[in-house]
């Protein structure tokens, strides 16, 4: 028994006529005909009989009683179809810093890709700061968030999935191309390139600033991480990224930070609560450990 043979009979049930019936789904009479020996066999009961005065079928006893559940039936997968493409479609609204999109996402990307979640994210790139406004004001649903300190936001949830260190990072011909490890205090007279308000680089910066009392000489400020390199490299000033945002980096040199009680760059998963079942999906493969 399939689909097809339920709507057939449906639709000959209502129309009481062969011809009528094959018309209506533009095929061959013979096809509604071996339709309805093919139910009767398998049933083993007769579902319709001729009426041969008014050249029509009429349903017999066994054939109403067959109609009800056919009927149910039919019904039954029309909202399962329905339900399985609003799923499909669904869309859920994700925010991604772009260094945590360049560096870390795709460590989690596969996972999503086997539990068929890629396809659902309506991603939003923008710094940290601006997603967590977004996520506060409900535009968002999802977001991974860079934090310093810990997230506390009325009516989301926020799981840390990682932590990493920040690091400074200059031209393998600064003057400090050979140091491997510095007190943030012996920069002060040093040329900064930075990331722009809306990332947490700056909140850091301006933290570790503060403890050592000096205000940082920035030169040069952007929203692309890849712009910082490059002038960087070009010996332009130096820079101070998440260890995460060098790993692999051959062309810059990387220096630790010695000071005690620096700030770490925390990746958060933060969301609002809710019974969303594809998101609460997504929230459970991004809180799997790495």
């Amino acid at each position: 028994m399939n689909f097809r043979d339920l709507e057939y009979f449906v639709q000959l049930a209502n129309d009481r006529n062969y011809t009528k019936t094959a018309q209506h789904f533009s095929v061959s009479q013979p096809t509604i005909t071996y339709m309805v020996k093919r139910l009767e066999d398998e049933l083993q009961v007769q579902l319709f009989v001729r009426d041969q005065s008014h050249h029509q079928v009429n349903l017999t006893l066994a054939g109403n009683e067959f109609l009800a559940h056919a009927q149910k039936i039919l019904t039954e997968l029309h909202t399962v179809k329905s339900d399985l493409k609003a799923l499909s479609a669904q869309k859920v609204r994700f925010g991604l810093p772009p260094i945590i999109g360049n560096y870390y996402f795709p460590q989690l990307a596969q996972k999503l890709l086997q539990e068929n979640l890629m396809s659902h994210l309506e991603t939003v790139e923008a710094g940290s700061a601006t997603l967590t406004k977004q996520l506060q004001e409900g535009n968002l649903d999802v977001a991974i968030l860079g934090a310093i300190e810990p997230i506390s936001i009325p009516e989301i949830a926020t799981v840390t999935l990682a932590k990493t260190r920040f690091k400074i990072i200059v031209s393998k011909d600064h003057r400090l191309k050979d140091v491997t490890a510095i007190k943030f205090s012996e920069l002060k007279s040093e040329n900064f390139i930075a990331l722009k308000e809306g990332f947490v680089h700056p909140a850091a910066l301006r933290e570790l600033t503060e403890k050592n009392g000096f205000q940082p000489k920035i030169v040069y400020t952007t929203p692309d991480i890849n712009v910082l390199k490059g002038m960087v490299h070009e010996n332009v000033g130096i820079g101070f990224l998440s260890e995460m945002a060098i790993s692999g980096e051959r062309d810059l040199h990387a220096i630790d930070i010695l000071d005690d009680d620096q700030p770490l760059f925390n990746i958060v998963l933060a969301y609002h609560p809710q019974v969303n079942p594809l998101i609460e999906q997504l929230i459970n493969v991004l809180a799997r450990p790495v």
